[in-house]
């Protein structure tokens, strides 16, 4: 399947910014605490998987793995896999994603806002290495650092650069854990159906989701972004003048830029997702004379999105899926009854 780049830019909070800098399913499973998925004997291993740097063969069940991108996390845990390390997940809500079960302090032992230590990863003892959502990982020299200390699987082609289907598949492939992923994979693509179904008044409607920083709004509206993917299945679109709007010079693909003099295309849109990148972005943003006159502000379509939110919109996983419809639930009947 082709795939485009999702274009990040600096958004969310330090610490995810380099992640997910905001460019561009299913409940959550409850973890069950039972062993790594692929038993002993049963044929699974050894796995080879191949990925953006090459392939990576996993020889045995793993039993204990490291999880560095915060998707790889979420998949990883939910269907039971051996976890003795992980990223943090640095927002208001504290080291655990809102999603998923607590782990323990010193499993979450990895800090976001930092560089990347091969060092304090290879003390885990590894004997897999999962950075399938890990923007750390995005050169092959990392890759060979960590790969001398475990195996190390990978996005399949660029970061954030397939489905999330496609990216939780890859995880799956790694841990032998296929078939609890493609549960997930079903769970998860059933939940955002049954909204689409539920709301039939959100089909055709559109949507933006950007960011305030600074004197400029980046909006992300490349068609492949795993945001953009996500709000179309619910039946929502970019509107027509964003959807072929060439990337701003100084932004990624994928993202276009907006200055406050041209807040009032944001009447485009039917909702309006935003998040802020620094102190101050919000109450300049909403303060503004001609935000107050966009539409979505006007009808109650207008969402400041949490950390949290922003980032789970950003990019999307098969776990967090259910609950980010939740939170956007209110807004997404608002809109699909036409607004206030």
């Amino acid at each position: 399947m082709g795939v485009t780049r999702v274009c990040r830019f600096p958004v969310l909070a330090a610490a995810l910014v380099a992640v997910l800098a905001l460019a561009g399913c299913g409940a959550p499973a409850e973890p069950d605490g039972g062993p790594a998925p692929g038993a002993e004997g049963d044929g699974r291993f050894p796995v080879t998987v191949p990925h953006a740097f090459g392939e990576t063969t996993v020889p045995a069940e793993p039993q204990r793995v490291v999880a560095l991108g915060l998707n790889d996390l979420a998949v990883a845990q939910t269907v039971g896999a051996p976890i003795v390390g992980a990223m943090q997940n640095m927002t208001a809500t504290g080291p655990v994603l809102p999603y998923l079960e607590p782990l323990p302090p010193e499993v979450l032992a990895l800090d976001p806002n930092a560089e990347l230590s091969v060092e304090q990863v290879a003390a885990f003892e590894p004997d897999l290495i999962l950075g399938v959502s890990a923007y750390q990982v995005v050169d092959r020299a990392t890759y060979d650092r960590l790969s001398a200390v475990a195996p190390t699987v990978v996005f399949a082609e660029s970061l954030y650069g397939a489905s999330m289907q496609e990216d939780a598949r890859q995880v799956g492939r790694a841990l032998g854990a296929e078939e609890q992923v493609e549960e997930l994979i079903a769970a998860a693509d059933a939940r955002v159906a049954a909204v689409r179904e539920e709301l039939p008044g959100l089909a055709g409607r559109t949507y933006l989701f950007g960011q305030a920083r600074g004197e400029i709004l980046p909006m992300v509206v490349g068609e492949q972004n795993q945001s953009t993917a996500f709000m179309r299945a619910l039946g929502l679109t970019v509107p027509p003048s964003f959807a072929d709007a060439p990337a701003s010079d100084d932004l990624a693909p994928g993202t276009v830029g907006l200055s406050y003099e041209e807040v009032g295309r944001l009447s485009e849109a039917d909702l309006l997702l935003m998040t802020f990148a620094g102190d101050g972005d919000r109450s300049a943003f909403e303060s503004n004379e001609l935000v107050q006159r966009v539409r979505a502000v006007q009808e109650g379509t207008y969402v400041p999105l949490t950390l949290d939110q922003a980032v789970a919109l950003q990019a999307p996983n098969v776990v967090s899926a259910g609950w980010l419809v939740d939170q956007l639930r209110p807004s997404l009947e608002k809109v699909a009854a036409g607004g206030t």
